[in-house]
């Protein structure tokens, strides 16, 4: 239907700007082409006749002085002061020596010559030439207008076909991916030409229109997801704060909402970065073991719950120092994971030269998931537990740190992988 209704010549469309201007290129074109034919016609018939004049002439006054009254066709008379020949008509006495083309009544070609101290004046009719010319004026004019519809035809085919339907499509198919949910690149044969070039704008500048809608659609499911925990600790200590409690242990109840808003105000510094593109870099830079320590303690009560045990181990260590949020929120979601998935058994947290490992014995990522598990909205198992939105959080969060996270090949459970150091270049960009 789209595509029906941009085919639909319009009012001053592009295709009849462009066709108007083809027509008249052409006519302007077959305009000088029958000028220049006509000016040729006129050169050449005054050259040829004027030859032809000259030569019966010559012949006739090569008769005249051998004694004889030349014999000339019908259509020729031979004027003369001399007493032999008819005197010569007053409209040709004032015509200049040689050719001229004379206009009156009776139209007419003259060639007049001085010769024996006479003037001979040689006249032609021009009925059989007129006849001739306007034949082929009329052969001109009819070819020239032949030409230009021809080639009107020919230019509405042709701009039609080369200019305006690669347009239309790109048109049509750029308006059903402007009303499509979700990006999709153009399926349109891309010309290396204009028309191609703004295929390409088009095709990116939707590409990054979706590409931010995408981002404030995760924004708002990151904020749903990681902010339930600390504010529900806010709710729930607030009220216990309203109870009868002792100084001691209202104090320390306040310690844990401020800690809550602290958390709540970081990450959400961390997950607008995410939604607007910007970079992510945070000031609380520290030690990788010291942030895995800390996060582990974190979770110690939750593993406790499920009678899980919650670990950290070494395996070498790791150099630099890296923000305590990202690093946090990232082994964050992939100890929460493991928790939630795990219902007997232990949790290992790893500290590598390169970053950390998160390893469970829980019940592992489902097969057909692997290739998506870090796509939003996808739960690692068939459990329903959580949103899906934890490992798709710690995934965007390593790209655009330069980390890299990888879900390894495991007997059971889950293991995940995340690299920090050792990525070359990367290593150096700031978290």
């Amino acid at each position: 239907m789209v595509h029906s209704q941009l085919s639909t010549m319009r009012k001053n469309s592009l295709t009849q700007r462009i066709l108007f201007g083809s027509i008249l290129q052409i006519a302007i074109v077959v305009i000088i082409y029958g000028m220049a034919m006509g000016q040729s016609t006129e050169f050449m018939e005054e050259n040829l006749i004027s030859d032809m004049l000259a030569e019966e002439l010559d012949v006739s006054l090569e008769e005249l002085d051998g004694g004889s009254i030349p014999k000339l066709p019908v259509s020729m008379s031979l004027y003369s002061d001399d007493p032999r020949l008819e005197p010569i008509p007053a409209p040709y006495r004032d015509v200049k020596p040689g050719f001229t083309e004379f206009v009156n009544d009776d139209s007419s070609f003259v060639y007049q010559v001085s010769h024996n101290g006479y003037t001979y004046t040689l006249v032609r009719d021009q009925y059989d030439f007129e006849k001739s010319e306007q034949a082929f004026n009329l052969i001109i004019f009819l070819s020239s207008m032949l030409v230009l519809i021809c080639g009107s035809i020919f230019s509405w085919w042709w701009i039609k076909r080369r200019v305006m339907q690669p347009v239309m499509q790109l048109t049509a198919e750029v308006q059903e991916m402007a009303s499509s949910k979700s990006y999709r690149p153009l399926t349109a044969k891309v010309s290396d030409d204009e028309v191609g070039d703004l295929a390409r704008i088009c095709d990116s500048t939707l590409k990054r229109i979706h590409e931010a809608l995408d981002r404030e659609k995760l924004f708002t499911a990151d904020v749903s997801h990681e902010l339930r925990t600390p504010l529900t600790v806010i709710q729930t200590t607030s009220e216990l704060l309203e109870m009868k409690t002792p100084d001691s242990e209202r104090r320390e109840l306040l310690e844990k909402i401020e800690q809550a808003c602290e958390e709540i105000n970081a990450k959400l510094t961390v997950f607008l970065s995410l939604a607007r593109g910007t970079a992510l870099y945070t000031e609380d830079q520290s030690e990788l073991n010291h942030t895995l320590q800390q996060i582990v303690e974190h979770f110690e009560g939750a593993a406790k719950n499920k009678r899980l045990h919650l670990s950290l181990q070494s395996q070498g260590h790791c150099p630099g120092e890296y923000s305590q949020l990202l690093v946090a929120t990232v082994a964050g979601n992939l100890i929460k994971n493991a928790i939630r998935y795990t219902d007997s058994g232990s949790v290992t947290v790893i500290e590598t030269r390169e970053g950390f490992e998160v390893i469970d014995t829980g019940s592992g990522v489902n097969a057909a998931m692997k290739e998506k598990i870090f796509e939003p909205f996808v739960r690692a198992s068939d459990k329903p537990h959580g949103f899906g939105m934890g490992l798709s959080i710690a995934k965007r969060i390593c790209d655009r740190c330069g980390w890299r996270l990888a879900l390894l090949e495991s007997e059971s459970g889950s293991h995940f992988s995340v690299t920090l150091a050792g990525l070359g270049s990367q290593e150096k960009r700031p978290a």
